[in-house]
């Protein structure tokens, strides 16, 4: 069926005046704007546990997940986890915790935790039991200052990409990383990709198995919570996509730009795909 051009007019009419409506709605319920004109803001990040969604301020899931990623690195039972995730969100702080400070929390638990089953819940979303469980929204969106533009640096990634590989080490330790090289890389990703400006890194979690897959997806928890304030821009992982331009809509289903495709690696289901702003 061809549309006429009335019929033309008022699709396009329809889909400026959703996206517009959209925007307005996440300018006004997500950021500072709507706090400024006395409109109650929604907390910036959620986490669904057993289909329930839970709100959560930028530093509560900045904690959270820093706590599980770190519980992670160092081979913590679920319940260890959770009775640490538990205890770290018990004090209200201004401030996420560190690393540093996530490690100390471990070494407080009693030698037998016994967290709330609530608790136990949630750290098995938090530990990638629930896939995409965890979201947050950022304010970006250029609707503020642009962070400047970078040139890639020694290891062929730029300040921004560095530091955010400095900060996932930090917590996860060591891991296998892809993606950039010292001279810069300039072909293996599609057009236009991060990866040719030094902005993006892979981390491989192979072989595709479900413990694999569930490190993927405490990582991606952890990156999406840290995007603000490590100027992440995207994030890919098990077919699904964030992106801060789009937050709003939290994680979606990823589709190749090549079209549909049944190949593990390009649905990026055994490595996680972070890359930072482009910067102006």
């Amino acid at each position: 069926m061809r549309l006429t051009r009335r019929g033309r007019l008022t699709v396009t009419v329809t889909v400026v005046t959703v996206l517009v409506a959209s925007t307005t709605a996440y300018v006004l319920t997500r950021t500072s704007v709507g706090t400024a004109l006395g409109v109650p803001v929604a907390p910036p990040c959620s986490v669904t546990v057993d289909g329930a969604s839970r709100d959560w301020s930028r530093e509560q899931a900045m904690t959270a997940t820093t706590v599980t990623g770190v519980g992670v690195r160092i081979g913590a039972s679920v319940n260890g986890v959770a009775a640490a995730v538990e205890a770290a969100l018990a004090v209200e702080r201004d401030t996420a915790l560190d690393p540093t400070a996530a490690r100390a929390v471990y070494r407080q638990l009693p030698d037998a935790a016994t967290p709330r089953p609530a608790s136990v819940a949630l750290a098995r979303a938090l530990l990638g039991h629930e896939g995409r469980a965890l979201t947050c929204t950022v304010e970006s969106l250029g609707l503020g200052d642009e962070p400047p533009r970078e040139d890639p640096g020694q290891l062929g990634l730029t300040a921004r990409a560095d530091a955010l590989r400095a900060a996932m080490r930090e917590v996860f330790g060591k891991q296998t990383l892809g993606g950039f090289e010292p001279r810069g890389v300039d072909s293996g990703h599609i057009d236009g990709s991060a990866h040719y400006e030094g902005r993006a890194m892979d981390v491989f979690f192979r072989p595709i198995t479900l413990e694999n897959q569930q490190r993927g997806w405490t990582q991606a928890a952890w990156a999406v919570a840290h995007a603000e304030q490590l100027a992440v821009a995207t994030v890919i992982f098990d077919s699904a996509v964030w992106s801060a331009r789009r937050s709003v809509s939290g994680w979606r289903d990823y589709r190749h730009p090549s079209g549909p495709t049944d190949d593990p690696i390009l649905l990026h289901e055994d490595h996680l795909h972070v890359d930072v702003v482009e910067g102006g």
